[in-house]
């Protein structure tokens, strides 16, 4: 078992696998010069910092058939439209790996029931004709998160789109301190091919306490105290922020997404 900070958990399921890793202010490896670069805008890179980087744990891709590596397994959605017109239609592949026990697109798991192996696939597809723009990549590890924290799973946040290799993750909430399989990313094909090896990030992860689904929203009323206190709060923010830009920064509780 491999624990992440704040009691979140990961089970591999087979060994020698890209894990998720804590998320990091940085979005890119060299930040401009001067001022109003993103990295200068405390909730961008506070957001940037919440939650898990997923990474792919294979090595697949999206191509033209001419494109697919020598070593790669091609295939198609077993549903959808006819391509024999479509001669510049795109394949899936994927390229085995035995030091993680994955061959033909599946994941063999040891020693979980009795008597024989399981296999999860490394990539599946809906069996809706109208849905074929998507597809599952599945990540064979148990995610636990404490009691009532949900994990909330979807695209990159403020990461550029290469970073992804163009694919969009579908967002998606997922029971993690008692769900007992293994999580699968629902991704969006792109309009080009893609690439991807095991360890590019294709996904974040950010935990949310499950009580914080559907808060209340009120509108506060013109005479309340609250809009009072935020209003006289807006006067002196603006009194502030015109002293020195940097406000933010010196006022914010947190010091996480700080670079």
């Amino acid at each position: 078992m491999t624990a992440l900070p704040d009691g979140v958990s990961i089970v591999p399921l087979v060994p020698h696998l890209a894990l998720p890793q804590v998320s990091s202010a940085h979005t890119r490896a060299s930040v401009p010069a001067g001022a109003g670069v993103q990295e200068h805008c405390l909730p961008f890179t506070a957001a940037s910092a919440l939650g898990f980087l997923v990474p792919s744990p294979i090595r697949f891709g999206w191509c033209h058939e001419h494109e697919v590596p020598g070593d790669g397994r091609a295939f198609r959605s077993p549903v959808g439209t006819d391509h024999a017109s479509e001669p510049e239609a795109r394949v899936f592949y994927v390229i085995d790996d035995p030091n993680c026990r994955f061959h033909r697109n599946a994941f063999v798991i040891e020693g979980v029931a009795p008597g024989r192996d399981l296999l999860e696939p490394g990539i599946s597809f809906f069996d809706r004709g109208d849905q074929q723009d998507l597809f599952k990549l599945h990540l064979p590890y148990i995610w636990r998160t404490p009691d009532s924290i949900d994990t909330l799973f979807g695209p990159l946040i403020n990461r550029a789109t290469q970073a992804a290799h163009g694919l969009e993750a579908v967002s998606g909430l997922v029971e993690t301190d008692w769900y007992a399989s293994p999580v699968n990313l629902v991704l969006r094909t792109p309009r080009a091919s893609v690439h991807v090896r095991p360890g590019d990030p294709v996904a974040h992860a950010v935990l949310l306490p499950r009580h914080l689904r559907r808060p209340p929203l009120e509108v506060a009323a013109e005479h309340s105290r609250v809009t009072r206190d935020a209003r006289k709060a807006y006067a002196q923010w603006e009194a502030q922020h015109a002293a020195d830009h940097g406000a933010y920064k010196q006022l914010a509780r947190s010091r996480d997404g700080r670079i």
